[in-house]
Formats: C-alpha cells, sequence, structure tokens
C-alpha cells in the first residue's frame, strides 16, 4: 500500500515514551500521523492487514477533525474536555468498526473500553459506560 509523507513510524524519540505508546498506539498530531513501527511496515506491504488499515482509518478520522477544529484548539478540547475526548475517539472507532465489519471482522471492544477508562485517555470514562457505547457504534 502506498503511503502519503504525512504518515511516519514511530521511531526515534518516541521510544523514550511509556511502551504502550511508543509501540502499541497510533498518535495524530495534525498534519501527521504516527503509527507504530509494526502497523506502518504492514500498511507498505503488499498485502496489508485489515487490522492496521482500520487503524489508520481511525487516525485519519483525528486527522481531519484536527485539521477542521484547529491542531491548537482540538489539543486543547481533547486535554480538558473528558465529554470532548470521548466524543472523538467514538468518532474514530466508528469509522474503524465500520471498516471492519464490511470484512466480517471485529474489534476488541473490551480492549477498547479498557483503554478508554484508563489514563491514557485520561480516564474519560468508566469502562461499562465505554463498553456500551463502543457496542452502540
Amino acid at each position: 500500500m502506498k503511503l502519503t509523507t504525512n504518515i511516519k513510524p514511530k521511531i526515534g524519540l518516541w521510544k523514550f515514551l511509556p511502551k504502550i505508546i511508543s509501540t502499541k498506539t497510533a498518535q495524530c498530531i495534525y498534519p501527521f500521523i504516527f503509527l507504530p513501527e509494526d502497523i506502518y511496515k504492514d500498511l507498505i506491504s503488499l498485502t496489508p492487514k485489515p487490522e492496521s488499515v482500520a487503524v489508520l482509518l481511525h487516525e485519519k478520522v483525528h486527522l481531519e477533525r484536527q485539521k477542521r477544529k484547529g491542531i491548537i484548539l482540538w489539543i486543547i478540547l481533547y486535554i480538558i474536555s473528558p465529554k470532548f475526548r470521548l466524543n472523538e475517539e467514538l468518532l474514530a472507532f466508528k469509522e474503524q468498526i465500520k471498516y471492519l465489519k464490511k470484512l466480517n471482522l471485529t474489534l476488541d471492544l473490551e480492549l477498547r473500553a479498557k483503554r478508554l477508562s484508563s489514563w491514557l485517555y485520561l480516564w474519560c470514562i468508566s469502562y461499562k459506560k465505554a463498553l456500551l457505547e463502543l457496542k452502540k457504534l
């Protein structure tokens, strides 16, 4: 798959962050999308896994929303507003799930709910509520 130049592997300074951030999650900071190395390498292969494509689609939702709202305002709202942060993630997960469903695949909702209810997303929602919201998508 051919990727645009704004999509980058997480190398270099990313290695100094906690392992879950440096190797397990993708981040979007407009105009860039940073992907774990394994996902990036998979995406540039001839036959990328649907799960890798789904992660990229998730981050592209963030990219577009950051572009529309403005990166500074988006980041401020993402940090200070649990409601905004949750809404942004649910919108992105919706695209991810929609893509996987077309291929008769699923997303591990329990894992996503666990992460949404953790420090990784600044405890924006309880696990139980996160799981309910994800199941609605």
